[in-house]
């Protein structure tokens, strides 16, 4: 399957909303944001750390690390560039009890509104595809992530072979039709893991390693002190 770029991610409040209400109502993203959620509460979140959330959309992935780390005081900010996706995740938020335990900013990924080493771990999930330079946004993560800390930028992996596309097939049936164009723009525009590792190597990434799954890949470092 050849790469077709996608375009930017959903800007429109009205489409927005209906995207936020599909994946807030299904069972299976859930089950996904909190196992990705404990994946990252294992990558080494110092009590009392800050976890940044790269286009955090409407902000399910913040909340569910939200969740699992508010007992240990973690703060997490999710970022995104468009306003209606994070006034819906200020709504799923306050709806989760959690107002004091994320934030949100609105910002570009290419110059993010943060200090250097700021962060204790960066997370992306879903957003990969539509970096139209990943290379500059893998620096800026290499920026603003402390020189010990960690990071998960998890995307959806473009389908090389019959039988994960013909799960995909599967999949794409339980989405109502408008979004199975979107969901099947977000594979064909996913990088291969040879691909991705080719894009980190041309970063400041550091002591990372490519994981790739069945119809996932992410970019993975543990905190250093793990």
């Amino acid at each position: 399957m050849k790469r077709i770029p996608e375009s930017e991610a959903i800007s429109e409040m009205a489409d927005a909303r209906r995207f936020n209400e599909f994946m807030g109502s299904n069972r299976f993203r859930q089950q996904e944001y909190h196992e990705l959620a404990q994946r990252v509460a294992a990558m080494g979140v110092p009590d009392g750390g800050k976890v940044l959330d790269v286009g955090t959309g409407t902000g399910f992935v913040a909340i569910a690390v939200a969740k699992v780390l508010r007992e240990r005081g973690v703060q997490v900010v999710g970022l995104d560039l468009s306003p209606a996706m994070l006034s819906l995740a200020a709504e799923n938020a306050q709806r989760a009890g959690l107002n004091g335990a994320v934030t949100w900013r609105e910002g570009n990924a290419y110059a993010m509104p943060f200090a250097d080493g700021e962060f204790d771990v960066v997370i992306s999930n879903d957003s990969l595809h539509h970096w139209e330079d990943p290379v500059q946004i893998f620096n800026e993560i290499a920026r603003v992530v402390k020189p010990e800390g960690a990071y998960f930028i998890h995307d959806s992996r473009r389908l090389e072979h019959w039988w994960p596309r013909l799960f995909a097939w599967g999949i794409g049936l339980t989405i109502p039709p408008d979004f199975r164009v979107h969901y099947w723009g977000s594979i064909r525009s996913s990088y291969t893991p040879e691909e991705l590792e080719a894009l980190v190597a041309r970063s400041r990434l550091s002591g990372w390693r490519v994981e790739a799954g069945f119809m996932e890949v992410a970019v993975v470092r543990r905190n250093v002190y793990v």
